[in-house]
């Protein structure tokens, strides 16, 4: 199989117009997902003159603690590589909003930048932003085609996407682990600390044996010796690492309905496997409606986040035990997913569902239905 790291990637040409257009681009998203390896690939490709900066060094850091330093750049682009672990990052940010600094900036964060919010959303508003994830079903469909990316999907449920995955599957619980292990205990937040390393770990193998289904932050704690605040702290955390993905309860105050409990997910199917230490086939598995359940909501929000679409998202589960896995809410009309791995089996929807929200359009994720649904683009 070609290497992720030539599948072309549908955010090059939006990184590529807005490096022309605007002197800030902010680019954020997993590690290990290319995104160092593309910029300086397009910067390369039109013979730019840049400054890269590694600032997870503390030398580079103490060094862009004075916001003046970036005025003695000459090149035309300064690349700030792991930049949320920069404690002047907003006044960087604002110097170059104000037209102080001469140089086009290139933001690279693989943690969400702890930023002023008014800041945020003014680059949120400029369009400055760019989301970037390991490859989506989109980009390998488009580039191995879609009848071979069919005949991949069971890999991927298992694997992940993640480039170095891709690149070779005999290493690729070696490269999972080598993820989670950089992501969780090095590459948190700055200021950051995890000191109850075993008992994460616990929590993460508790979320990753029940992917897809509604848990609570108490029985949780109480299963992995943490407090609820803890828990909480470190699902925030992973989630702002693009490690997890938490679902809110849809409710209305009909009878019945959850209000207090979450879905998490994986951003990657290939992590969650990794934290069980389950890489079986398809065929000796007993988990496959999780699985599936994990793969098709990641992708769909991976979907919505690299084009910026900002629709609600929900789950939606009642104390009796009706469900529906998936919940989009888009200009205002509500759209309701239930899934299931099984291609010709002919699903039940929740009576109580379509009682409460006759409006709302319910749809099965199948693997006959899941193409349009992974690429919808609104």
């Amino acid at each position: 199989m070609a290497t992720a790291e030539f599948i072309p990637r549908m955010q090059q040409p939006l990184i590529e117009e807005k490096i022309k257009s605007s002197k800030l681009v902010l680019i954020q998203g997993p590690r290990k997902v290319g995104k160092r390896t593309l910029v300086e690939n397009i910067l390369k490709a039109k013979n730019n003159a840049y400054s890269f900066f590694n600032c997870s060094d503390k030398k580079v850091q103490k060094t862009l603690a004075v916001t003046e330093n970036f005025k003695k750049v000459k090149d035309d682009f300064i690349v700030l590589y792991e930049a949320q672990y920069l404690a002047n990052l907003g006044a960087v940010l604002e110097a170059v909003l104000m037209s102080e600094i001469s140089s086009t900036v290139i933001i690279i964060c693989s943690y969400k930048p702890q930023i002023d919010e008014v800041l945020l959303e003014a680059i949120q508003q400029a369009d400055l932003e760019v989301n970037f994830f390991a490859p989506s079903f989109y980009e390998t469909a488009q580039h191995f085609g879609l009848p071979n990316e069919e005949k991949l999907l069971e890999e991927r449920l298992i694997y992940g996407s993640y480039p170095n995955v891709l690149a070779d599957l005999e290493f690729a619980e070696v490269s999972l682990r080598e993820i989670i292990d950089e992501a969780i205990f090095t590459n948190l937040r700055a200021g950051e600390r995890i000191n109850k390393g075993k008992k994460l770990m616990r929590m993460l193998q508790l979320l990753a044996f029940n992917v897809g289904h509604a848990v609570s932050y108490n029985d949780i704690s109480e299963r992995c010796g943490l407090d609820n605040e803890t828990v909480e702290r470190y699902i925030d955390l992973l989630e702002d690492a693009f490690i997890l993905i938490r679902l809110k309860p849809f409710f209305n105050n009909k009878r019945y309905e959850l209000k207090k409990t979450n879905m998490i997910y994986f951003a990657d199917n290939g992590v969650r496997n990794v934290l069980i230490s389950n890489f079986n086939p398809t065929f000796l598995r007993n988990d496959m409606n999780e699985l599936w359940r994990n793969y098709v909501i990641a992708e769909r929000i991976k979907w919505l986040c690299m084009r910026g679409i900002k629709n609600e998202l929900f789950f939606w589960k009642t104390h009796t035990k009706q469900q529906m896995d998936f919940i989009e809410i888009k200009e205002n009309k509500i759209f309701a997913y239930k899934t299931d791995w099984e291609k010709r089996k002919k699903l039940k929807f929740s009576k109580s569902f379509s009682d409460a929200y006759p409006e709302a359009k319910v749809s099965a994720l199948n693997r006959s239905t899941y193409w349009s649904f992974l690429t919808n683009k609104k």
